[in-house]
């Protein structure tokens, strides 16, 4: 993840790649449990627990991380990670944080 501050339209479905970075080896991390969650920036209360799913399993090259309902999710900044456990000796590594910036949908419903 880079130093970018992404926008995020509260009640859109939030659904975004990562993509590993070349210094790990296709298949790095085979054997681990990925989670993520986003976070208030001021405060740190838990906005959503992110679905995190391989695109391909067998090389973990490219992530995507979910969230369909976002309805809930209050305006302002939020930040994110990537959490990497693995489940043979449960080390954990942890990507770079990434800054979200949730904001009110203009367009609604009805």
């Amino acid at each position: 993840m880079d130093d970018t501050t992404y926008q995020h339209k509260r009640g859109d479905s939030f659904d975004i790649l990562v993509t590993i970075p070349a210094r790990f080896a296709d298949g790095y991390f085979v054997g681990y449990t990925v989670t993520s969650q986003i976070r208030q920036t001021n405060g740190g209360a838990k906005v959503a627990d992110l679905t995190c799913t391989w695109v391909d399993a067998a090389t973990t090259r490219a992530l995507r991380l979910q969230c369909i309902d976002t309805t809930a999710w209050p305006p302002g900044p939020a930040q994110f990670d990537v959490q990497f456990k693995r489940t043979s000796d449960n080390f954990v590594l942890s990507s770079t944080t990434a800054q979200i910036l949730i904001a009110p949908d203009i367009t609604r419903e009805g």
